[in-house]
This record gives C-alpha cells, structure tokens and sequence, in this order.
C-alpha cells in the first residue's frame, strides 16, 4: 500500500496541534521505496533478496533447511514492520506458524551443491489472512508506508562539516543503517559521486541551506529531508559530540526538531555510541510513525462521510481507494446521485491514519461545515 506522512506528536513533540497541519501538506507519494518483493500485490507484506548459504550432510536438506530458515526470517521482518512492539512480534510468533500466511515465494538465484544450498529469495504473505490472525489476537498494527524521506548525515568538527568522507564513522553508519533498514518509512539517500559531492557541500547541509536541501530532495523524489548531524567539540581534552535531528519539507523549510527536549550527547568516539543514537533517532521516527496510523480491528468506529465526484470513473476511483485503505474495514453506501454519494466507513484506527491513507490516493478528509468529505487534493498541495 502506498503512504502518507504525518507524526504522531502528542507526546514526541512540543507543539503537536501546528506541527500535525504542517506534516499533513505535501503528502502524495510517486513510488513506494520499500525494498520489499515487487511481485507481492501488497509490498508491505513482502521481503526481498533473503541470502541462504545453508550445509547440511546432503543437498535435499541443506535447500529445506535454508528455505526454512529464510523464510523465518523474512517472516520476523514483515512483523517487525508491522507491529510496534517487541512483545506483540513475540506473542504472534509464538502462537502462528509462518506456512499459514505464506503466498509465493521467488528463487531469484540458486546453487544446488553436494552439501550445500546457495541462494537468494523474496518471500511474499497473504495481507488478509495475516491482518485476520491479527485482529483474533488482538494485536494493533500499522502498514502505511511513509512518504520519502531523505535522510543527510552531516559531521561537524572543528575542522568545518563533511557529508561524505567515507571513513567518518558517524556517516559511514547512516549509509549502512538506511541501507538495511526495513521498516515502514520510506528512507532514502543521495548518491555518493564526484557531482553531488560538488553540488551538496558539508558546510551548506550543516547549516540547512534551503536552497540546497530542496535540490537534493528534487533529485530523489523526497517529501521530507532528515538532517542528522554530530558536531564534535572539546572539553578541555574530553570530546563532546551533540547529535542534533530535525526534519525539513521538500522546499527545505523547518518542521519540527526530532530531538527537541531529548538532547543526545556523547563523551567519546566508539562506534557503539554512535549506532546507539542512529537506533534512537529511528526508533522515534518509527514508534511516532506507527502510533499515528495504528489499526486495531477489535475496537471500531463509524464515520458518515459524502464522497463528490463529477463522473461514474470518480465514483469508481473513489471506492477503488476505499478498498485499498487498511484501516477502513468496510463501507456502506447510503445514497448516490449525480453529485456523489453518502457512505458509512467502518473505521479500525484514527481519523488521523483515515488522512495519511487517503493522502496517499490524492484525497483528503474535510469538514465542510459540519459535513466530512472525502475528496481530491488540490493540484498543489
């Protein structure tokens, strides 16, 4: 499914009731950026390019050991996407076999050896039976997949700011962790060449030239650009590294600093340090991620909304969306005439996850004067 984004900021950040109508602008997304298994109808659900080298004392069970074994392990991912927690990831585990939700799964390489097993291959689940086992669980979850976010890793010292000299540890990490990240927000990064190491200084990205974060978010498709940067200072002989995150619209403008009343300070250089802030910065990105589009099919609401459309092929498109949208379970139609048509939406989740899905159909969710309505988004938005 493609996605929207917005925060849920009512408790990551300071001023949530400006910080969500911000968010909300700019939200239509051109491609998911998943690396998940195209071949899936519902990428969310995929994973792709498991690695097996798997020995066993023949060739028949090394291949069923390391299918097995792959198969775990994208299964363990698809629910690490979807649920929040570790608790719920362990619950549903624990209680479900994977062979009850598996599609298909595609052999993009193999080597068959006397004993031993080589290959590559994307694993797809069954999104209905899988949200079915959920809602018997009782499990919330979210798969809306984020807008793209660019994310630019900056190093400050006081030697001036680099953003892509490839020993540096703290950018090293962002390259590798954006790389096998695997969740549900749709992280990208510029490529490292000659061009754009010319174009997108390290003095320009450090102190957010909106000119040059609108270019590098124009140059791969991004919503959203994520400055993440280390600034080394000294005390006395003691460095100090503040890690500071703040999150820009596509035009380079400032959102909402990630970081903000959460100040992440390091006293040494180690490597474990700086993964463990990496972790943290998505970690937030991800839980806020979640909380805002959460779906829980055991508590449901309902939501009269009127729908209006000028032809049969807007109607048509509009309820097409509709059955696209996870967290509206089902519908009624109440009227319809030239003018649109009246629906009940049974909803599993938040008027707020309602906006992000829709968004990503170029829709919106409006009060016209006490009426809720569900209709295109305006060309510029």
């Amino acid at each position: 499914m493609r996605a929207a984004f917005i925060f849920h900021l009512i408790t990551l950040f300071r001023y949530p009731s400006r910080l969500l109508v911000v968010l909300v602008l700019g939200l239509a997304i051109s491609e998911p950026a998943l690396a998940a298994n195209n071949r899936c109808n519902e990428p969310i659900f995929g994973v792709a390019g498991i690695r097996i080298d798997q020995r066993a004392e023949n060739a028949s069970k090394a291949r069923d050991m390391g299918i097995r074994n792959a198969a775990e392990r994208a299964f363990a991912i698809v629910l690490d996407r979807l649920l929040p927690n570790a608790e719920g990831q362990a619950q549903f585990m624990a209680a479900h076999d994977l062979d009850n939700f598996s599609d298909f799964t595609h052999i993009v390489e193999e080597n068959n050896l006397e004993q031993r097993y080589i290959a590559t291959l994307d694993f797809c689940f069954d999104a209905a039976r899988l949200r079915q086992a959920m809602i018997a669980a009782r499990l919330q979850w979210s798969e809306l997949q984020s807008p793209p976010i660019l994310v630019v890793p900056v190093w400050k010292g006081p030697d001036g700011a680099r953003a892509w000299y490839r020993d540096n540890k703290w950018l090293a990490g962002w390259w590798d962790a954006v790389a096998s990240y695997s969740g549900l927000l749709a992280l990208r990064q510029l490529d490292r060449n000659l061009i754009n190491e010319r174009q997108f200084r390290g003095e320009d990205l450090a102190d957010a030239n909106s000119v040059k974060l609108a270019a590098a978010a124009s140059l791969v498709k991004a919503e959203q650009i994520m400055v993440v940067m280390a600034a080394l200072d000294y005390d006395g002989s003691k460095p100090v590294i503040t890690i500071t995150a703040r999150l820009f619209d596509k035009n380079g403008q400032l959102l909402t600093d990630i970081l903000s009343g959460d100040q992440m300070v390091l006293t040494n250089l180690d490597q474990d340090g700086f993964d463990e802030m990496r972790r943290k910065i998505i970690a937030k990105m991800d839980s806020s991620w979640h909380m805002a589009n959460l779906i829980d099919g055991a508590v449901a609401d309902y939501l009269t909304v009127f729908m209006p459309v000028s032809s049969v092929n807007d109607w048509a498109m509009r309820l097409t969306a509709l059955n696209e949208v996870a967290v509206v379970q089902s519908y009624d139609i109440l009227s319809l005439d030239t003018k649109g048509g009246q629906v009940v939406l049974r909803l599993v989740g938040s008027r707020e996850a309602l906006g992000n899905a829709l968004a990503a159909h170029k829709l919106e969710l409006v009060d016209d004067d006490g009426r809720l309505l569900i209709k295109a988004k305006p060309e510029n938005s």
